[in-house]
Formats: C-alpha cells, sequence, structure tokens
C-alpha cells in the first residue's frame, strides 16, 4: 500500500525478484568490490575497533558523512574527502579512542548511523 499526498493508498504488486534485484544494485555495479564505495573505500562505511568493541559506520549520504568527519575534526568537502587514506585514517584513529556507550551517544547527539558490536 503506497499512500498518496491526498491521503487515499493504492495496492501494488511488486515481485520479489524485481525486489531483489534492486537491492541488487550495488553489486551490480562494482560498489561492493574491495576498496569501491560500499567495500572499504568509503572511510564512513566500514567497521572499526573501538575501546571496547567494534563500531559499524554507515554514514555513506553526505549529510551523515560531515557529521562523523566534524566529529572526528575531520575537514569535510566532498565525497573525495571519504575515499582518502588519511580520512580513513583520522577517523579510525578518533573511534579508537572511544567506547561503545560513548559512541551510542554520539549517534544520537550528532545522527551519525552506527552500531557498537562487542569484541
Amino acid at each position: 500500500m503506497l499512500l498518496r499526498k491526498d491521503g487515499k493508498g493504492r495496492y501494488m504488486e511488486v515481485a520479489l525478484s524485481d525486489a531483489a534485484a534492486f537491492l541488487a544494485l550495488p553489486r551490480t555495479w562494482g560498489l561492493t568490490q574491495p576498496g569501491a564505495a560500499v567495500g572499504g573505500g568509503h572511510a564512513g562505511y566500514r567497521i572499526y575497533p573501538c575501546q571496547d568493541g567494534r563500531v559499524a559506520v554507515a554514514a555513506l549520504e553526505p549529510h551523515f558523512a560531515k557529521s562523523l568527519c566534524a566529529a572526528a575534526g575531520v575537514p569535510y568537502a566532498n565525497i573525495l574527502t571519504m575515499l582518502s587514506p588519511a580520512t580513513h585514517q583520522a577517523i579510525a584513529n578518533y573511534l579508537q579512542t572511544m567506547t561503545r556507550p560513548a559512541l551510542e551517544a554520539l549517534a544520537t547527539d550528532k545522527d551519525i548511523p552506527l552500531c557498537t558490536l562487542p569484541k
């Protein structure tokens, strides 16, 4: 059921194969290859160690990436900032200093999509 602006809905059938194909587009486009954007190349989309575990960061969208960079003290110019090895290192260094509870508070306070994980 999709709602239109007038508040009325409509029924749509979508084949599961079509939905799966849509969700697989990043893989189809090569974005999941090692070093590509969602294959570790984007500093805002990877798993980093923290003081008491690990943190999975999913700050791909520019507004999330800017928030992550601001928290880590990294100047954000554009997407190329997030592909820089220096940005990867700065964010890794910053996150390594934090505990899981501190990271969860940061996520809430600064609107950064992340999930902490035990060691």
